[in-house]
């Protein structure tokens, strides 16, 4: 069974009537999450068997979540955590989260949440993109928890306040995004850039158009000296450095 069938199982009684325009939906979403997947693992390496789904946007993002990717094809201990979904075609979100409760174990994780719904304008994104038009991906020489908290707060303000990254980064060469909160009393500034080599630039995917953006971790002089001398500067600098587009919080 394919992922979007498992999802719609959720949603769907068995035995219903089959509608031929959503038979042709689901297959043109397949495609499309086909595509993605193929791109992935010819650049990084195989996806992994669990994709990690955050609980309180499932309703918002039902085909939509997280991966860490050992990516063996840029290097041994590698990773590469990403987002994958923001750009189905059931994207950008028409659903909005309203209310949200969580009920957590004793180490605070989530363990049950209930969330109310309600319906949202789709958010305006750049012509011939594909969903959002992208996907956000960090790469890191460790396996940690801290790039997830990353993405999940990226796609948080892209799906519920339309945050329009991409455009934001078109426009300005780049983002700068001081103090994002990467764990429990730890914080990060971040560059966000479109994808340079050696890393992959996207490809055309059969609903349109998806950029690679990269978040790299920064330090504070970095941020500083981007807001003088510009975001693109700064980039060329750290890929001078050696580092480019590969997070080391050390560094930080």
């Amino acid at each position: 069974m394919n992922l979007l069938a498992i999802i719609k199982s959720f949603f769907t009684s068995s035995g219903s009537p089959s509608d031929p325009q959503q038979e042709a939906d689901d297959r043109y979403w397949q495609e499309v999450y086909d595509a993605r997947a193929k791109f992935y693992e010819q650049h990084f390496g195989p996806l992994p068997d669990d994709i990690l789904k955050l609980g309180h946007l499932f309703g918002v993002w039902p085909g939509g979540g997280l991966y860490v990717i050992p990516a063996t094809k840029l290097g041994e201990g590698t990773y590469v955590y990403t987002t994958f979904g923001l750009t189905n075609p059931d994207m950008p979100a028409t659903t909005t989260l309203i209310e949200c409760d969580e009920a957590c174990d004793e180490q605070g994780r989530p363990t049950q949440t209930t969330t109310s719904l309600g319906p949202k304008e789709p958010a305006e994104t750049p012509e011939g993109a594909a969903g959002y038009g992208y996907e956000l991906l960090i790469v890191a020489r460790e396996n940690a928890e801290w790039p997830l908290w990353v993405l999940q707060w990226a796609v948080g303000a892209e799906l519920l306040n339309d945050a329009g990254i991409l455009g934001r980064v078109e426009e300005f060469d780049g983002l700068t995004v001081e103090g994002i909160q990467v764990g429990c009393g730890d914080e990060a500034n971040l560059l966000i850039a479109k994808a340079k080599p050696p890393l992959p630039e996207g490809m055309q995917l059969p609903g349109g158009k998806m950029e690679l953006l990269v978040a790299t971790v920064i330090t504070n002089e970095e941020m500083q000296w981007a807001m003088e001398n510009g975001r693109a500067a700064l980039l060329d600098r750290l890929a001078e450095t050696g580092s480019g587009q590969v997070s080391v919080r050390e560094r930080s």
